[in-house]
């Protein structure tokens, strides 16, 4: 099965190795900057939740972010995580800051609770220009 023909569950999984082993190459490259530090204990502590675990994760400039699509554009059906510099994180939506907490877990809690109802594992997405 090529890459374009692998299903939702096998895209989101293998994105979640992905992810984690770009950050992890990352900090062995880069040394233990507080950034990817929070980004990989966010990933962590999102694919150890079933809900999160089967969405599919992205970072843009150390946030993490969780969609319902497996291809861009994204859809972004949850909130994301912020590492900050102090090591707390800060967990938003698009519009508004939701809290500030200071462990990955309290983050990932917040993500969850704050899901739509009947979220579901992340679909394949549409390419921009389909």
């Amino acid at each position: 099965m090529s890459v374009n023909e692998e299903t939702p569950a096998a895209a989101v999984e293998t994105q979640w190795l992905d992810t984690r082993r770009t950050w992890e190459d990352r900090l062995e490259r880069l040394g233990p900057k507080v950034w990817h530090l929070g980004t990989i204990a966010v990933l962590e502590a999102a694919h150890e939740d079933p809900l999160l675990r089967q969405l599919y994760p992205y970072t843009s400039h150390c946030h993490v972010h969780f969609s319902s699509t497996t291809r861009f554009p994204y859809e972004v059906a949850v909130p994301f995580v912020i590492p900050l510099p102090d090591g707390r994180f800060r967990v938003r939506d698009r519009l508004v800051e939701i809290a500030e907490v200071a462990t990955a877990a309290e983050a990932v809690a917040l993500v969850v609770a704050h899901a739509p109802p009947g979220l579901r594992l992340a679909a394949t997405g549409l390419p921009m220009n389909a």
